[in-house]
């Protein structure tokens, strides 16, 4: 009698196992899954987060330290602020796991976010930029999602096909290049920053608030349903052979509970991977259109390679995201970092517009698989079970290297009038990142047997 594979299917809430025949897992449900409208808001949130946060914010450190009358040291500190939101994200975590909780998550921090944007625009000095913009908008955004809730969810809805599920999740973080940050441009040079605020805060009361309220859910479980929507079968007959082998790995996730995660050597490795690529990625999005600009190009020119770089990354996300299913995740995150490295050196070197069209085609394309590939590495490495847990205690960590490393690029321009030295040392972090990968294998999972 032959073997029959299973796909093992944990359900921790009943207290039950779940066997799947191998082959009749790999069929999709007749009907539409719900997963993907799930992918589809953390879409929106990706990228209105990150083209109010990172590649919109860029368009305003000129205009804005003029009318303040501040240094650009003094303007990129308003990420150091964001420090305070910090100590939310692993409550954060935790709530992700609990049924309403990412739906409530994202709801209202989406309201409170767009209210704080529109009063952004009131500012006359820079402490009440800090304190709206960094603090209030700082702790509304990460409320609203970030690196916990999008992620998190997107994990507990996929396994076989987390890595596309990723890919068009996380495209929305360069959509944000692509769609708000243009805009959030041409906003600013036509009717000015403080119009610019108010409508960048009516985009995200308008397209966010409803789609999380309404459609937000926590697991596929919840709903009746399996992950990448596969169809159950009935546990195996009598006359069925019983599986007394450990699973396929590829069928199967150990759930890893924070407790045991944190004892692994994969998951601080993978940590500072994470922290190292926030890095270089941060600062860059943020000054890029500056230094173009104290290149000698204009504002539209600095727009339109911004413009690419966001545009490469959005449509690098797929072809990265599916290669996490067929390839070595440790291969695909060394190739990322590295490469990315090596195009912000390009960046630095480059006097006139082809080689800045080299770098922002490059780096698209590199920088833009990153975020995607390091939540399945999380989600690979770890389970998707306690997910929200274990992304809400080690993102505080990466978090602040990358709010920090905006204000380090202000403050090294001040001190020397460019941005040369600050792109080169991102460059190098972008490079450790993709060499401390090269060492990180995933945990081993404590043996497993049913009968």
């Amino acid at each position: 009698m032959g073997r029959c594979a299973f796909h093992f299917s944990i359900d921790h809430h009943r207290g039950k196992v779940l066997l799947v025949p191998q082959e009749q897992s790999k069929q999709i449900a007749r009907k539409f899954y719900y997963g993907w409208v799930i992918v589809g808001v953390t879409f929106l949130s990706s990228m209105i987060n990150a083209g109010l946060t990172g590649y919109g914010l860029a368009f305003f450190i000129i205009p804005m330290s003029n009318a303040l009358n501040v240094s650009r040291a003094a303007f990129s500190s308003i990420t150091i602020f964001r420090f305070l939101s910090l100590p939310l994200i692993p409550f954060m975590g935790i709530l992700v796991d609990k049924k309403h909780g990412a739906r409530l998550l994202m709801a209202f921090g989406s309201i409170a976010a767009g209210f704080t944007l529109i009063l952004t625009s009131s500012v006359t000095t820079i402490w009440q930029f800090y304190l709206i913009y960094g603090i209030l908008f700082g702790l509304a955004s990460t409320i609203m999602g970030g690196h916990v809730v999008e992620p998190a969810l997107i994990a507990k809805w996929f396994i076989r096909h987390r890595g596309r599920a990723m890919a068009v999740g996380t495209m929305g973080i360069s959509a944000g290049g692509v769609i708000i940050a243009p805009w959030a441009g041409w906003l600013v040079g036509t009717l000015g920053w403080r119009t610019a605020w108010v409508a960048l805060g009516i985009t995200l009361l308008v397209c966010l608030t409803l789609p999380a309220l309404l459609l937000v859910r926590r697991s596929p479980e919840d709903s009746g349903l399996l992950p990448d929507g596969d169809s159950p079968s009935p546990m195996p007959s009598a006359h069925q052979p019983t599986q007394t082998t450990k699973p396929d790995p590829s069928n199967y996730e150990y759930p890893w509970t924070l407790r045991e995660a944190v004892k692994t050597r994969a998951l601080w490795l993978l940590l500072f991977v994470n922290m190292f690529g926030l890095i270089g990625l941060m600062p860059v999005i943020m000054h890029q259109v500056a230094y173009i600009q104290d290149k000698g190009f204009t504002l539209v020119n600095a727009t339109t390679l911004a413009t690419t770089v966001a545009f490469f990354a959005m449509i690098a996300k797929l072809p990265w995201g599916y290669w996490t299913e067929k390839y070595s995740l440790r291969l695909l995150i060394s190739a990322c970092g590295i490469t990315s490295g090596l195009s912000v050196i390009i960046l630095v070197a480059s006097t006139g517009m082809p080689g800045l069209y080299f770098y922002a085609v490059t780096h698209g394309l590199t920088m833009g698989g990153f975020p995607t590939i390091m939540n399945v590495a999380w989600a690979s490495f770890f389970g998707r079970q306690n997910s929200g847990a274990i992304r809400g205690a080690i993102t505080p960590p990466i978090t602040f290297m990358g709010f920090l490393s905006p204000a380090i690029a202000g403050w090294m321009w001040d001190q020397s009038g460019n941005y040369d030295l600050a792109f080169t040392c991102f460059a190098v972090a972008w490079i450790i990142s993709g060499l401390i990968m090269s060492f990180t294998k995933p945990p081993k999972a404590p043996t497993y047997t049913s009968n």
